[in-house]
């Protein structure tokens, strides 16, 4: 019998609901000065050698009204394939989340988690950023921007390098390719003439520069809220500086319409959630920085 691939038989274990073992910690602060900067832990079996690790973060047009519930499962799967999963909240808008405030957010929870990786059991040179959307954005600003000085924080864990590899679903990677919308006026502090260095800085595609870590994109190619073509620029900025990343596309799917996790119907969800996706971002990881787990 041939064997099973490993990506498989997680995504066979996740469609049936197997979660044991998964002890999950819930509204740990990773900084104080914000009542909002809280992170949820879901901690994979107990092993002897360190873990790799995952922040997990949300969508949700770096809204305040969005938060990390929707990213309990795909935090349970991660924990379920051998990961620590750190699903992080983070300010958003209308309010101080504007740019780089959410940014920085994300850079301090993963300082937090460095700083406080041996209470968790985890290899702090072996975390990842996985996000959707404005998620997948954030996930992206780990993977580049960790050490800009345009976003650089003042989180009491200290300044953080990069993450070692990045899953992006979804995410906006340059934001002169969008239009002058609500949600971008609103975390860029104004329009394109009234606040252009933001519409810069805040694009990951900005911050490519050698020794970027290696990418996952995720996206369908029906998408009309970030269009394809935000991921297929950054893999050519990436290339350009000998970085490896990957793109997997999802013929006809969306922002939010997409393939059920069972596989079995079309749905309202994100394309993180389709099975070939969590196949290939389960494969994505255990090639870069899951080792031996």
């Amino acid at each position: 019998m041939p064997e099973v691939p490993r990506s498989l038989a997680l995504l066979w274990t996740g469609v049936l609901g197997g979660c044991a073992d998964v002890v999950v910690e819930t509204d740990i602060p990773y900084d104080e000065r914000f009542a909002v900067a809280k992170l949820d832990v879901y901690s994979p079996p107990p092993r002897g050698a360190a873990r790799p690790a995952v922040i997990v973060i949300h969508g949700g047009g770096w809204r305040e009204d969005s938060d990390r519930d929707y990213m309990e499962l795909h935090s349970e799967r991660f924990a379920q394939a051998g990961y620590v999963a750190f699903n992080i909240e983070y300010r958003g808008t209308p309010g101080d989340g504007a740019f780089p405030g959410a940014v920085q957010d994300t850079l301090c929870a993963l300082s937090f988690v460095r700083a406080n990786a041996a209470r968790w059991n985890v290899d702090p040179d072996r975390i990842a950023s996985y996000g959707y959307s404005a998620g997948g954005h954030l996930a992206s600003m780990l993977g580049v921007a960790a050490t800009a000085g345009v976003v650089a924080p003042d989180c009491a864990s200290g300044p953080t390098g990069p993450v070692a590899a990045v899953v992006s679903g979804a995410g906006p990677q340059d934001m002169r390719l969008f239009p002058e919308v609500d949600a971008l006026i609103d975390f860029l502090g104004g329009g394109k003439a009234e606040a252009p260095e933001n519409w810069t800085n805040a694009s990951p595609i900005h911050h490519v520069a050698p020794g970027a870590p290696p990418f996952l994109f995720i996206t369908g190619d029906a998408d009309w809220f970030v269009d394809i073509a935000h991921a297929e620029s950054m893999q050519r900025a990436l290339a350009d500086v000998g970085t490896d990343s990957r793109m997997f596309v999802i013929p006809g799917g969306g922002h939010l319409f997409n393939r059920s996790p069972s596989g079995q119907t079309w749905d309202v969800t994100l394309s993180l959630d389709t099975p070939e996706a969590w196949a290939a971002t389960i494969d994505f990881l255990d090639r870069t920085i899951g080792g031996d787990l």
